[in-house]
């Protein structure tokens, strides 16, 4: 493993899995429908995190290889899903054997990779024709009076932990669009709206890279959590907050 990887994540696994919603059913459905059942024997996922979507493809293909570099993230996909054989390496370092795999997912994490290097990889990995999937969603949206909760977070105690990779918004896109050695497919935004408690959504932020790295700093990190899901939950009227995590979609076929 690189000596520049540095983990973001491992020490939050439990809340990453706990909190971190999944991906919009129709999402899943729009991938499968690329490939046919007769060329699903490999899918590997890169940037595979606690494995949520590694643990939607077991049930569709034969092996599923799940790439995660930070080891404490790489042992809850171990725990959770026994069936997906984990490689704990990033996803530029990882070896597979040229034209063997069916399907490459990249989920919320291609901004945390070098891309030409990814690409590079997927391109001799992947069979001909086979399919390239990236998709990753904005941070989560809701009422004003709710995300300005979250933004004051953001440019007070985040600030300083958060990882200059995550402001470069849409660069993933740009990528994804100009991999070389691919044809792009479709490009699809799609709607999901879902209802979290606020304990939730305190949660979801606890998940993140510079909220839990600020957790750490703190000597009481509980008490600051459970002000914040009170602060959110005041804000909401004390209801479900509907959050917007409507992820888009890129497509892309080995050319």
């Amino acid at each position: 493993m690189p000596a520049s990887f540095q983990p973001k994540f491992g020490h939050a696994a439990e809340e990453f899995q706990r909190y971190r919603p999944d991906y919009p059913p129709a999402l899943y459905e729009h991938i499968l429908a690329q490939i046919t059942e007769s060329r699903r024997e490999r899918a590997m996922d890169l940037g595979a995190g606690t494995g949520m979507v590694a643990g939607h493809l077991i049930g569709y293909f034969g092996e599923v290889i799940a790439v995660e570099p930070d080891a404490g993230m790489a042992a809850k996909i171990a725990e959770l899903f026994p069936r997906v054989t984990v490689r704990n390496v990033t996803a530029e370092e990882c070896a597979q054997t040229p034209e063997s795999v069916d399907l490459i997912t990249i989920a919320n994490a291609l901004h945390w990779m070098e891309a030409e290097r990814v690409f590079a990889n997927a391109r001799s990995w992947l069979r001909p024709r086979a399919v390239l999937a990236v998709f990753d969603r904005p941070l989560p949206k809701t009422t004003a009076a709710v995300d300005a909760i979250a933004l004051g977070e953001f440019r007070g105690p985040w600030k300083p932990h958060r990882d200059e990779r995550l402001g470069k918004k849409y660069v993933w896109q740009d990528q994804a669009r100009a991999a070389a050695g691919f044809e792009l497919v479709e490009e699809t935004k799609f709607s999901y709206v879902i209802r979290m408690s606020p304990a939730d959504f305190a949660g979801f932020w606890r998940s993140t890279s510079y909220g839990s790295a600020y957790g750490l700093t703190l000597s009481d990190p509980e008490s600051y959590w459970r002000n914040l899901e009170s602060r959110f939950a005041e804000a909401a009227g004390n209801e479900p907050i509907a959050v917007d995590l409507s992820p888009t979609l890129i497509l892309a076929r080995k050319a």
